[in-house]
């Protein structure tokens, strides 16, 4: 026991060193993609990129049990309008639904429920994309409804289905139904990471499965955890320079990390966006003294010196007395999520979610 405890202390600290070679891996390879015009070239990289990314996801799930299990995450309460969820959780998921011919339905919800933002979007992701995952056909919907003992979000798919003899093990961690010749997809570990995220939440969770008729799975909240009103945050008023449609924002890049630093750097050029970047983020508070009207400043979260991307793009907007465009980027998401406590004006995103969502828009894979 002491030593699984010291793994997963390990693995929850070392967390954030793991995923940055693998931002690299990923910017590298989209940018030879979308500079190589030789069809066979182009199909071994589509293929290498297939392979990157299933061995993100398996990192992913590996780092994000290990830190549910080490006891290192405190859930942090906040406001939070399940319909906002519901969109953002469309917004991810409507790619991957056309791609396998799925209709994505997502129900109106007007709750506001007080619990934590982060861990409760990654529970409904994990949910919503094993549905996608195991359904061939048909739809994958989110439902809301206010019951007795609180209110109940559901998770529905015209799946596969899951036979009845398998449902108590199903939350194990690594283990996987039979899915009767299909090709195996991940290695067990979301629904272990459900279970973990309900348990810190304080919900509780139930499925209801027939094999070859889909699958619901219902996330039960306590009514304690529910909001009669929500409070509305004062608008924000960026000022943004006119810019020509003929011609993209300069961006200026701040990342401590070489690997990360060059190749998102030449990800962006290739894209035909003027980059300049520093290393360290004294040589960005200098390259930011030329910051030009229609600038966009990305920088990494945790940069040298204990400082942050935060706090640097904090401190040039209070210097120039307006809301200068920040991205900031980070490869352990939720955990610099869990670390603000207020809303703020960024965008916070994973660097290679960033790039292909305002970059690019690749192939489905």
């Amino acid at each position: 026991d002491r030593a699984n405890r010291a793994k997963s202390r390990f693995l929850a600290t070392a967390s954030h060193d793991l995923r940055q070679p693998m931002q690299t891996i990923r910017l590298l390879n989209a940018t030879l993609l979308r500079m190589v015009q030789h069809t066979d070239m182009s199909e071994l990289l589509r293929q290498q990129g297939q392979a990157i990314e299933s061995m993100a996801r398996l990192l992913n799930a590996l780092l994000d049990i290990s830190r549910l299990e080490s006891g290192a995450i405190e859930p942090v309460n906040r406001e939070v309008r399940v319909a906002d969820l519901f969109e953002e959780l469309h917004s991810e998921f409507a790619s991957l639904a056309r791609a396998r011919n799925l209709d994505l339905q997502m129900a109106a919800a007007v709750e506001v429920l007080s619990t934590d933002r982060t861990l409760f979007y990654q529970l409904l992701q994990n949910l919503v994309g094993n549905a996608l995952k195991y359904t061939d056909s048909g739809w994958v919907r989110l439902k809301c409804s206010l019951e007795s003992q609180g209110l109940v979000i559901a998770v529905e798919d015209s799946g596969i289905g899951i036979p009845a003899d398998k449902l108590e093990r199903i939350f194990d961690e690594y283990y996987q139904v039979d899915t009767h010749g299909a090709k195996r997809m991940g290695v067990g570990l979301g629904l272990a990471i459900v279970k973990e995220l309900v348990r810190l939440l304080g919900f509780s969770v139930t499925i209801r499965s027939k094999l070859g008729e889909g699958t619901q799975v219902a996330l039960n909240i306590p009514t304690k955890h529910r909001m009669l009103s929500a409070s509305v945050a004062p608008g924000l008023v960026p000022v943004h320079a006119p810019v020509s449609a003929a011609h993209k924002p300069r961006l200026i890049l701040v990342e401590d990390n070489e690997g990360v630093r060059m190749a998102t750097e030449l990800f962006l050029k290739v894209e035909g966006y003027q980059t300049l970047s520093a290393a360290t983020s004294g040589r960005g508070r200098v390259l930011l003294l030329g910051i030009l009207p229609g600038d966009i400043v990305i920088a990494d979260y945790h940069l040298d010196g204990g400082n942050t991307g935060l706090d640097l793009i904090q401190r040039l907007r209070e210097r120039l007395g307006h809301e200068v465009p920040g991205v900031v980027l980070s490869g352990d998401l939720p955990a610099v999520r869990r670390t603000i406590r207020r809303p703020l004006p960024l965008v916070i995103s994973s660097a290679s979610q960033w790039i292909r969502r305002r970059c690019w828009q690749p192939s489905p894979i």
